[in-house]
């Protein structure tokens, strides 16, 4: 089950978990290397946002955290949640959240790999996480996130988008397909999932997958769209001619700027269509 940024298909646990920790090698690595002109896709510094972390309540106690982004200009924005393929910390997760804020909604991330420290490096720390804390435990997540911004003044009533990368985005198809609160998705090269799975999947949806993707392969994408347009579900793929996974993410090392502008204005464009 491929469930990070940086994984690649078909893999077993354990070579899985090995490639999170090169993955997050490799990050830090690329980081390093970014020019000092902040990427074009880069909005965190808009001064017509407000961004930072926030936490959720469950049941009368603190439960998780995540990262949240919306216009300063008073009103209600639609909403849409944001979900990570890895840990939230990497900018441009947060930075997501900022570009749907520029765009005129309210972006939320939660934080559905809590239990996991920063700190975690070892295949052993990776594996301890993934028992204790099960997809569906992150579709919970997923919900928190959800009740607490139905909670919040400045979002709008009425339904909700959400965005996924990788894992995420297998994710983001699976909660679409759960919850009668969200009216479209969008999935970024999206771990592969089954037909069964998204048999009740019936709001529309975009998918963006990279041609020359090492970690999912395009064809999982163009497999997913075969059996949602069999079973009548709104469905487009965009495929990016050379580009590799991750590459809307300017942390990383396959960030094609000019391919992640034309999928992020598609993003935003199809959102505007289902949410406003």
């Amino acid at each position: 089950m491929c469930w990070n940024e940086g994984c690649r298909e078909p893999l077993s646990r354990r070579t899985l978990l090995a490639g999170v920790v090169t993955t997050a090698a490799s990050v830090t690595e690329a980081a390093a290397q970014q020019p000092t002109i902040p990427p074009p896709t880069r909005v965190l510094d808009d001064p017509a946002i407000q961004h930072g972390k926030v936490r959720f309540l469950h049941n009368g106690a603190e439960s998780i955290d995540g990262y949240l982004a919306r216009p300063k200009a008073a009103g209600t924005y639609p909403a849409v949640l944001v979900v990570a393929g890895n840990k939230i910390s990497e900018e441009y997760i947060p930075n997501t959240c900022a570009a749907l804020a520029v765009a005129g909604f309210v972006g939320l991330a939660p934080n559905i790999f809590h239990p996991l420290p920063e700190s975690a490096r070892t295949n052993e720390e990776y594996d301890r996480y993934l028992s204790k804390h099960t997809e569906s435990d992150r579709l919970d997540d997923v919900q928190l996130g959800l009740s607490y911004l139905r909670g919040q003044p400045f979002v709008r009533p009425g339904g909700m988008g959400i965005v996924g990368f990788c894992m995420g985005g297998r994710m983001a198809l699976l909660f679409a397909t759960r919850s009668r609160e969200i009216d479209a998705v969008v999935a970024f090269h999206p771990a592969p999932t089954e037909k069964s799975e998204l048999s009740r999947l019936t709001v529309p949806v975009v998918v963006h997958h990279g041609t020359d993707d090492h970690s999912v392969a395009a064809e999982s994408s163009q497999k997913l769209l075969g059996n949602l347009r069999a079973q009548k579900t709104p469905v487009d793929l965009f495929l990016y001619e050379g580009a590799d996974h991750g590459f809307l993410a300017y942390t990383r090392k396959f960030y094609r700027p000019e391919d992640a502008k034309l999928a992020w204005k598609r993003t935003t464009d199809f959102l505007q269509r289902h949410l406003k």
